[in-house]
């Protein structure tokens, strides 16, 4: 696979097929990639072909602990606890016992180390729910904790290598 043309980084993934012009480019072996880190998407030549990408963020699996709460509760109400169980740069999934509904905002933040503070997502919606697992895409982040997450998931993708 070739590095990100936006940030160098050779932690690209293939991404799903947009419109018909991208589909006939699949006969010339070119596709549309997606960088983990920066989110630039590019066309490029696809050495080894994947007609059925999948995800265009691969989910790390990981185990942090998670406080949320409800953008929209009380000032007093209580972080809901959970458990992030795979992270990636637009979102995660969290496992927790508390009922989140489908579509509700969230601000969440989770400790990676205990040398430094935690990651604060400013804004999250909740994409999906089974059972204890919600999946959220993150909506609002400041650009520091961006860089902070970005510079984690590069760690967590680089160890995951063969």
């Amino acid at each position: 696979m070739p590095n990100c043309p936006q940030c160098g980084m050779w932690l690209v993934k293939e991404a799903p097929r947009r419109g018909p012009f991208e589909h006939l480019l699949r006969f010339l072996a070119i596709g549309p990639l997606r960088c983990q880190l920066c989110t630039h998407r590019f066309l490029a030549v696809l050495w080894r072909g994947n007609h059925k990408p999948g995800r265009e963020y691969e989910r790390i699996p990981v185990h942090y602990q998670v406080y949320f709460r409800l953008t929209f509760a009380k000032d007093d109400a209580r972080p809901i606890q959970g458990t992030i169980t795979a992270l990636s740069i637009r979102g995660c999934t969290i496992d927790t016992r508390v009922p989140v509904p489908r579509g509700d905002c969230l601000c969440l933040q989770f400790q990676v180390t205990d040398q430094e503070p935690p990651i604060q997502i400013d804004g999250a919606r909740v994409r999906t729910v089974n059972g204890t697992r919600i999946g959220v895409v993150f909506s609002q982040i400041r650009p520091e904790e961006e860089a902070r997450l970005r510079q984690l998931l590069m760690l967590l993708l680089q160890n995951r290598l063969p």
